[in-house]
């Protein structure tokens, strides 16, 4: 159960700590060296056996979690987080690093490990072995082999069935590269998994969250379905499985959905390359955007299990993206989404078919210029549409599938980002013409000049008009009687 360790370990542990002002940190902490009481547990311990950078620390505390909180924030100038102040649990941080306290649950260490999760959770450290005596672990359940040999181990059915938000943290685990989840971890996940409907909704989008911010969140996905995890947090999924596709596609909508999430994980690895930028946007590596597309490629044909049609000819879905906005958007809010992503997920839903069609006319030469405002206006960070499309092109390999495909499409694309460059610069410059100019030009105020004012817009974005006077002809010309005449109709 005791693990003794080398003075090289405690130097290693110690240079894991990627803590700001560290030396400070190290020498308030260092006061409680002589409290027998004070473990390093949870993930700073794992992390530690896995040679991995420490930015969060675990104590767990026998006695008034509390008071050590305030202590120490106030010398560590941490900013305090409520946690669950009445079961013993503080929070203190500082930007992206946290220090948790929490109250032992049981009379002592190893009945306070007994309670977590998973094996590789319940290894602790003295706090005092940091500064003086032998370098130790306490490892009383195993979880060090099972970390060394990428097992994802429950400690037992109870510590489950008390919380089963521990299911989601098991392929959250799986996401991050921890290991493999054992048979008989799973088969207590799929006995608890009802239980996670009791779960306060914010605990499992958090989770959710940390699970899509990993390079493998399709694969979490797709274990969660096997175990009947996922239709329990989305059973909006439930009519996409086995539902059968056309030809462009080689899976059924489910599969589809879940390959396009795999596709993202890869793109956003490194998205510059796969759209082979010279320069990427700051905001590709930006949390919200990973989650924006993550969530719009796995979803953006859930409306397909609603609107299921079939002719003589073909397969149809008519109006899935509006359907399946609205169904994401209710799931989204129950679950206490940020408003900011729902929104932008909602948006690549509703116009994920977009590109597939003005494709088609960019390639016959067809697509105008209003086209492409309208859908740079109706979707305004085009990269995360971008990857959406090319996600979702990628999960699709039926034989009526054009071989070029993500080829036609990134070319596509690349148009509309210099077209957006050049329309976000010509609505930075003074506009040739204004609402007063068409007034002073006698037209009374009216919806209709929204729309003069656009085609001039455009016709300057063209070249075709250069010049103010060159404006105001053109709309003498174009709206001159006839506009005055919608006005006395309407009047």
């Amino acid at each position: 159960m005791w693990k003794e360790l080398t003075e090289k370990d405690r130097e290693r542990f110690l240079a894991f700590l990627a803590f700001p002002e560290k030396e400070l940190l190290l020498s308030v902490l260092r006061k409680f060296s002589q409290r027998e009481d004070l473990f390093l547990v949870g993930g700073a311990v794992r992390d530690f056996l896995l040679g991995k950078p420490i930015h969060d620390l675990d104590i767990a505390v026998k006695y008034d979690p509390e008071a050590l909180q305030t202590f120490l924030a106030k010398a560590l100038n941490y900013t305090s987080v409520p946690l669950s102040p009445e079961f013993g649990i503080f929070r203190l941080s500082k930007g992206a690093f946290t220090l948790d306290l929490t109250l032992y649950r049981g009379e002592d260490i190893k009945e306070d490990l007994r309670e977590r999760d998973f094996t590789f959770n319940a290894i602790a450290i003295p706090l005092k072995a940091l500064f003086e005596g032998p370098f130790r672990l306490y490892d009383p359940f195993g979880g060090e082999k099972d970390l060394r040999e990428g097992l994802i181990r429950a400690l037992g059915e109870k510590n489950i069935k008390d919380d089963p938000l521990r299911i989601l943290r098991g392929y959250r685990f799986l996401a991050q590269g921890y290991g493999s989840l054992t048979s008989e971890t799973r088969a207590i996940f799929r006995k608890h998994r009802e239980g996670l409907r009791q779960v306060a909704p914010e605990r499992i989008s958090m989770e959710l969250k940390y699970i899509l911010l990993t390079p493998q969140s399709g694969f979490s996905f797709a274990e969660m379905q096997k175990d009947g995890v996922l239709e329990i947090l989305f059973p909006e999924i439930t009519p996409c499985i086995g539902l059968p596709q056309p030809s462009f596609h080689h899976l059924d909508v489910f599969k589809h959905e879940l390959e396009a999430l795999r596709q993202a994980d890869i793109l956003l690895i490194n998205p510059g390359k796969h759209l082979s930028l010279e320069e990427e946007p700051h905001f590709l590596k930006e949390e919200d955007f990973i989650l924006a597309v993550k969530l719009g490629s796995f979803f953006h044909d859930l409306g397909k299990g609603y609107t299921y049609g079939e002719t003589e000819e073909r397969i149809t879905f008519y109006g899935h993206e509006k359907v399946g906005a609205e169904l994401w958007e209710k799931r989204a809010k129950a679950l206490r989404f940020k408003g900011e992503i729902i929104e932008r997920v909602k948006r690549l839903i509703l116009n994920h078919m977009r590109p597939c069609h003005l494709l088609r006319e960019w390639e016959e030469g067809k697509l105008s210029l209003r086209a492409k405002r309208n859908l740079i206006k109706d979707q305004p960070n085009i990269y995360e549409l971008w990857l959406v499309a090319l996600a979702d092109s990628l999960a699709s390999k039926g034989p009526d599938k054009e071989p070029d495909y993500e080829e036609k499409l990134n070319a596509f694309f690349k148009e509309l980002i210099s077209f957006q460059k050049e329309l976000e610069r010509v609505e930075k410059r003074e506009r040739l013409l204004t609402g007063k100019d068409l007034i002073s030009l006698g037209f009374s105020p009216s919806p209709l000049f929204k729309k003069i004012l656009e085609e001039i817009e455009l016709k300057t974005l063209s070249g075709e008009i250069k010049t103010k006077d060159e404006a105001i002809t053109y709309v003498m010309e174009n709206y001159g009687a006839g506009f005055r005449g919608t006005e006395e109709k309407t009047t």
